[in-house]
């Protein structure tokens, strides 16, 4: 008898705890179905209908069954998570500037396998920790050293140009390709301080672990049954990035340990290279200044996390910004001809890589990079996960909602941008951005966890596209109704990026 009743009561407290779910979700379902969408949650029409469509159309596929909604608010399901889509400015401003909306999306949980806790993808108190431990790492003074690493770099990517000029001068140039690896080349040594050669060496083991990687957590976002990495990891696809990801986790604990080692044997603040010359600090070597000076220990692993979180946020995104600019000033010659005017004013006849104070003189110029980034966002969407229920636009949004931020979209408002899709600079002119919402244009999200490396991806486009645009003149084999893009976490050029590039002089 005695073991029938406790029988009767362990069913009942696992009856009482599923219901307690049931209803919980029950009540999450009839919230969230309030808000409009283009079926009922948890019906995952965004993911049986973005399956059937090409991989080249998917961003305008979303754009456009977001303007479908004329209150650029609407609910999806992806798989069993409920995604809130908002693109009009005013629901941006409601959610980017609140400390209690910095918890990332679910789907950013597919990149703590290489990222682990870094500030891409830790929350809470661990992020606001992070957060002001690492800002001294971007200031000015250290931008102003990494600024020799970018032209250096730049150098290279204009001579291997040249090299594939000569081989054929009449054939366009899938810059893609240039674009991304001299990007890599510059994160490599201003993030690791490793001179990693990427645009000249072609069989480097970690760039081909980083490329697998990459796409294996594309492909995984897209088929959400792979959110489990119980299936996940017993796939092929699993399998590989799994092997990826520890072989650079290897690679880069390997290089702190040996930068460590070097600092004991020499003076942390005097390493100088076999020259006599003193080398200039990677953002490796600020941390293990952090480490040392601040008495905020670090293990050699949570080191790596923010190193390579570094490496992976900053070379993709600045890659791309630089591809889709070199595209944007080939299809406007007008915008190409003010550009080498700006130049010549501030550079002359001089063959000697850009400074910080000539670069800073080249407005025109940041006003097309910034044109650039309205168009062509590098990455297009960010996600959100709300902590708490929320109000917004007349709906209360429950908790455990992620949101998708549609930077592509918000960025082709034609409420705020007239004639949206035209390549026009001169809209970030003073006089035209003065009473516009500062949250109609967030190229690198915005509020307490906007970027961190804002300025440093800014200085790094304009030193490589002033090392490209002194020497040549570039034009588009492709005009912007014949590209396609590729959404593989970063907005990309479907089949590459043809430029042809002729000589100025």
């Amino acid at each position: 008898m005695g073991a029938f009743v406790i029988l009767i009561s362990i069913i009942l407290i696992i009856l009482c705890k599923y219901i307690n779910r049931l209803i919980t979700f029950i009540k999450f379902f009839i919230t969230i179905n309030k808000i409009p969408g283009p079926v009922p949650y948890p019906l995952s029409y965004f993911v049986v209908a973005a399956l059937k469509i090409k991989e080249e159309d998917r961003i305008l596929w979303i754009h456009d069954l977001n303007k479908r909604f004329k209150k650029g608010l609407i609910k999806v399901a992806v798989f069993l998570d409920a995604y809130i889509l908002i693109s009009k400015p005013r629901l941006m401003e409601a959610i980017l500037p609140k400390t209690e909306n910095i918890t990332k999306a679910h789907l950013y949980d597919i990149l703590r396998l290489f990222l682990g806790d870094g500030l891409l993808t830790s929350n809470g108190e661990k992020w606001h920790h992070d957060r002001k431990l690492l800002t001294p790492a971007f200031h000015f003074g250290v931008l102003e050293q990494s600024i020799e690493f970018m032209s250096e770099k730049a150098e290279i990517l204009v001579q291997c140009i040249e090299n594939e000029l000569k081989r054929n001068s009449e054939k366009s140039i899938d810059f893609f390709k240039y674009s991304v690896k001299c990007a890599l080349d510059i994160i490599c040594e201003t993030s690791m301080g490793a001179n990693m050669d990427v645009q000249r060496n072609h069989d480097i083991q970690y760039i081909k672990a980083l490329e697998i990687l990459i796409l294996g957590l594309t492909k995984r976002g897209f088929y959400p049954w792979l959110k489990w990495d119980w299936i996940f990891y017993k796939t092929k696809l699993g399998k590989d990035c799994k092997n990826s990801a520890e072989m650079m986790k290897n690679f880069t604990i390997d290089i702190i340990r040996k930068r460590r080692q070097l600092r004991i044997k020499k003076n942390s603040e005097d390493i100088r290279d076999e020259f006599g010359k003193r080398k200039k600090k990677a953002f490796l070597d600020l941390i293990l200044d952090l480490d040392e000076n601040e008495k905020v220990h670090m293990t050699d692993e949570e080191i790596r996390q923010q190193v390579e979180t570094f490496m992976f946020a900053g070379h993709d995104t600045t890659g791309s910004a630089i591809n889709w600019a070199i595209f944007n000033i080939g299809n406007n010659l007008e915008v190409q001809k003010k550009i080498h005017e700006e130049l010549d004013a501030v550079f002359g006849d001089s063959k000697e890589p850009a400074t910080m104070q000539q670069i800073s003189q080249l407005s025109y110029l940041e006003r097309v990079l910034k044109e650039n980034l309205r168009l062509y966002p590098s990455v297009p969407v960010i996600g959100r996960l709300l902590t708490e229920d929320t109000e917004l636009d007349g709906y209360t949004i429950p908790k455990g909602t992620n949101f998708g931020l549609l930077i592509f979209s918000v960025h082709r408002d034609p409420e705020t941008w007239p004639d949206p899709e035209k390549f026009d600079p001169d809209r970030f002119l003073p006089e035209n951005c003065r009473n516009r919402n500062p949250y109609a244009y967030i190229p690198f999200s915005a509020g307490p966890r906007n970027c961190i490396g804002t300025k440093f991806a800014m200085a790094e486009q304009k030193i490589v596209l002033t090392a490209i645009l002194r020497k040549w003149r570039v034009k588009s084999a492709k005009s912007p109704k014949e590209m396609k893009f590729q959404t593989n976490l970063i907005l990309s050029p479907h089949n590459g990026n043809p430029i042809y590039f002729i000589p100025r002089h």
